[in-house]
């Protein structure tokens, strides 16, 4: 498990932005100790911050991406038409 610093760094982005993607139910820790209040990450979450960044560079907003990531993926296709037809108009 990476501390919430570490975990930072090895995606290049601030605390903060982690604690606010948590706070929006995006990219939540894997652990928060109750005594310390310290967060935790798996690696594997490393991977799930790559693809909130894909479809925050590709324009999605933070509601679009959090369907993305753990809505129905019956939806998908039409939130990526959506998307293609609003950067092509």
């Amino acid at each position: 498990m990476l501390k919430i610093s570490e975990f930072a760094r090895a995606c290049n982005v601030s605390t903060q932005t982690l604690r606010y993607y948590d706070a929006e139910g995006i990219l939540s820790p894997d652990l928060i100790d109750p005594y310390s209040g310290y967060r935790y990450y798996s690696p594997d979450k490393i991977e799930v911050f790559r693809r909130i960044q894909t479809y925050k560079d590709a324009g999605f907003a933070l509601d679009e991406i959090k369907e993305l990531l753990y809505g129905d993926p019956a939806q998908h296709h039409t939130l990526m038409a959506r998307k293609r037809h609003e950067i092509t108009n």
